[in-house]
């Protein structure tokens, strides 16, 4: 509230360029929606677009075997990387020490070190400079409305630990380690740096196959965002992956996996989803797993990505489904084969391959979506009704 009321006030973001988004994690019940109401009240009060969000953060733990709060962090990461575009957060100098101590206690590299920066890809902290009593006076002196997190007094969650029992204790004798453990943090950031890693819009980080050692390796993790809770045999066994096949792996804490493609490692979430199909249908079609196929009529006949169809040619009874074992694929001029080559010879990573949504009729698939149309399917001086596919997941509370 403190970082919105000082966009709004100084006019630093145009309200036509700024949209708020709020996560609500559905974990104190009434205090929950409580703080999203207010959230909303005050956008609308001032005229500012507001998303909400809602995830089951407890049942999502559950069943990915995670803990709440690792659940809670990848699905705000997922819904601001879904936003599409800079992503402001109000983290700040006391948040930056917190994390760099979590870090150190529970065995950290150079990364580890860093903690939250000001400014890291489409993430930006602009208060990462402050410390919580400066934000806290903020909102005494401009009467920001807020609402504290009951919570944040529990010390059950290791981060309300360190915050509540150890950091009081820390800065009684040593008052000026907030600004230490920045020092540090930016001094680690410089030294942690390492060539040929890339964060990818889909949440994943590559590195080069020429540039995997073992700081890059922390590089890589940390670009991914998996920032704890790693050992040096973690990091070996990445490193090791400089020669080993083609999609070989090693998995990692918190649901992460390091993979090898054929001239970098990827650092990936694992993600995993039931089979399910539902009939093929124009409009939005929704997956329990929260993503969804848009099926919209186009002037167009052909696209580079392979996502239009000539709806005359479907067959009665095609539906939009998971993969399958025993899918074979027609590819637009190609031969048939199994849709597992067909995706190998296409260079699809692994990690994506399970994540594609298909058009199928039995154990044929006629188009993989946002990839390539099959031969069935194919437009042509004939084609009458020509049909657009896209995949996306839902991020606003409308959708969900």
């Amino acid at each position: 509230m403190c970082l919105l009321d000082c966009l709004l006030r100084f006019s630093l973001v145009g309200k036509r360029d700024l949209t708020v988004i709020h996560v609500n994690h559905m974990i104190r019940g009434a205090d929950a929606d409580a703080d999203e109401k207010l959230v909303s009240d005050y956008c609308r009060a001032r005229g500012v677009e507001c998303r909400t969000v809602r995830a089951d953060i407890p049942a999502l733990a559950a069943e990915h075997g995670r803990s709440v709060e690792t659940e809670a962090r990848i699905v705000r990461r997922a819904v601001f990387k879904d936003f599409g575009g800079t992503v402001m957060t109000a983290h700040n100098k006391s948040d930056r020490t917190e994390s760099v101590l979590m870090h150190i206690f529970r065995g950290c590299g150079l990364n580890g070190l860093t903690g939250p920066t000001e400014c890291d890809g489409y993430l930006v902290r602009p208060l990462i400079g402050c410390t919580r009593e400066e934000i806290n006076e903020y909102i005494r002196v401009y009467r920001v409305p807020y609402s504290d997190d009951a919570t944040n007094a529990e010390c059950d969650y290791a981060r309300n630990y360190v915050r509540n029992r150890i950091l009081p204790l820390i800065r009684s004798r040593y008052p000026g380690v907030d600004d230490a453990v920045s020092r540090l943090g930016d001094v680690a950031a410089l030294a942690a740096g390492a060539e040929g890693v890339e964060a990818q819009a889909d949440g994943s980080a590559t590195i080069r196959i020429g540039s995997l050692c073992g700081n890059g390796a922390l590089a890589l993790m940390n670009a991914a965002h998996l920032e704890c809770d790693y050992t040096s045999e973690h990091i070996g066994a990445i490193v090791a992956l400089r020669s080993a096949r083609t999609g070989a792996g090693v998995d990692l804490p918190h649901g992460y996996r390091a993979e090898r493609e054929s001239d970098c490692v990827r650092v990936f979430v694992r993600e995993t989803f039931a089979d399910e199909e539902h009939p093929f249908a124009l409009g939005r079609t929704r997956f329990r797993s929260g993503r969804y196929v848009d099926a919209v009529y186009t002037e167009e006949r052909a696209d580079k990505r392979g996502s239009i169809i000539d709806l005359g040619k479907l067959p009665q009874g095609a539906v939009i489904r998971t993969r399958r074992e025993g899918d074979t694929f027609v590819p637009y001029g190609g031969r048939r084969k199994s849709l597992s080559d067909w995706l190998i010879d296409c260079k699809v990573p692994r990690y994506l391959r399970l994540r594609l949504l298909y058009v199928a009729a039995g154990s044929e698939v006629l188009a993989v979506i946002g990839r390539a149309t099959g031969a069935a399917l194919a437009t042509d001086e004939n084609t009458t009704n020509a049909v657009r596919l896209t995949a996306g997941r839902d991020t606003t509370d409308e959708q969900a």
